[in-house]
């Protein structure tokens, strides 16, 4: 009777713990983790190699991030002491990025703008100008408001994206890779019509004369280069050097480690944090090119042409009149990868040596 009385007491224990067991069980499959915060916030602005953490109450068990489009590389992954966070890391693709997060029956939307990194260039005071070719002369006080400005030329890969989204003529991309042979080289044989339809995209523009050469100067005062006095000995910046052996110009001495293009940030930043304001691809500007402009220019962001932003970019498809390129290339010489070296070409040439890059007003993002 003992046995039998000790059975059932055994059997009615392992019951309770079976039940019991099931029933936090089931309250475990109940516990749905919650959306707390993301880092950046929805909204941002967000480089293409951004990394954004997203974090929740618990586990968001069997999380999944639905993109609207990315390049190779975009992944996600989960951490935290207890999983309660998820890491979402670029390649980005340019334009509008919409992320829907879904985990459980639990949805969350996140969306951004991805944007090329760029720095701040503050408003202030510079001289611009030099007193070695007459278009350079003389020199002069300008004020520039303060902006953003890319901190490298614009890429193969963001142009290329550009053209699948945008259905916009493309450069002929066999040429484009016997210059710039990798996605991370910067864009060539694009011409200035095509570098402002790029730039309206991205909502950003091209810079002014006057903006790039401040950008250029990085702060310094009448530095000859945006890294000082020293010339270039291919340590600095790409130009024509020594693999350049059909062309007489160049420098047998020196070696910038390329024939043709450099990949984005091969060579030192200026004090602004901005790479190849010398060398590598002359970029287009917004203005005119006026060899008289710097005698009759207002000292106030100056712009050479059509005197505002807004009416060059009301217009630019039928300009024809000769555009500024500024920062010289892997096709001219030292000197001519200096900071005030202006250069013209007209807006439907396509060059080999030229590229763009773009800036942004102070207000959009405030």
């Amino acid at each position: 009777m003992k046995d039998v009385i000790t059975f059932r007491v055994l059997i009615g224990v392992l019951a309770f713990v079976i039940l019991g067991c099931g029933s936090e069980s089931e309250d475990r499959e109940i516990t749905v983790a919650q959306f707390l915060s993301a880092d950046p916030p929805s909204g941002s602005l967000l480089s293409p190699e951004a990394t954004i953490t997203v974090s929740f109450d618990g586990a968001p068990i069997g999380i999944s991030v639905i993109p609207n489009e990315f390049k190779s590389g975009f992944s996600v992954r989960q951490g935290g002491v207890s999983g309660d966070t998820v890491t979402i890391s670029g390649n980005f693709s340019l334009g509008e990025l919409t992320l829907v997060m879904k985990w459980q029956n639990e949805e969350h939307t996140l969306v951004y703008t991805v944007q090329d990194e760029v720095v701040l260039i503050p408003g202030s005071d510079f001289q611009m100008g030099s007193d070695v070719n007459a278009d350079e002369k003389p020199i002069h006080t300008v004020f520039v408001d303060s902006f953003y400005m890319d901190i490298n030329e614009v890429t193969v890969a963001a142009y290329r994206q550009f053209v699948h989204q945008t259905g916009h003529p493309p450069p002929d991309w066999n040429q484009v890779s016997n210059y710039s042979p990798t996605d991370e080289h910067p864009i060539v044989l694009v011409s200035w019509h095509d570098a402002m339809t790029y730039a309206k995209w991205v909502g950003k523009r091209l810079p002014t004369e006057a903006e790039w050469e401040k950008a250029a100067r990085g702060g310094m005062i009448q530095q000859v280069y945006p890294w000082g006095e020293m010339t270039p000995d291919g340590i600095q910046c790409n130009f024509a050097d020594k693999h350049l052996t059909l062309y007489w110009w160049a420098d047998p001495q020196a070696d910038d480690g390329y024939t043709y293009t450099a990949p984005i940030r091969s060579y030192p930043q200026n004090e602004y944090g901005l790479y190849d304001m010398a060398g590598n691809v002359w970029e287009w500007c917004l203005d005119e090119y006026d060899a008289g402009f710097y005698a009759v220019s207002s000292d106030t962001n100056p712009i050479a042409g059509i005197d505002t932003i807004e009416g060059i970019s009301d217009v630019f498809p039928s300009v024809s009149s000769a555009r500024v390129v500024r920062g010289g290339s892997w096709l001219v010489t030292a000197m001519n990868c200096r900071n005030a070296v202006r250069f013209r070409l007209a807006p439907i040439s396509k060059s080999a040596s030229v590229g763009f890059r773009c800036v942004m007003d102070l207000e959009i993002l405030e």
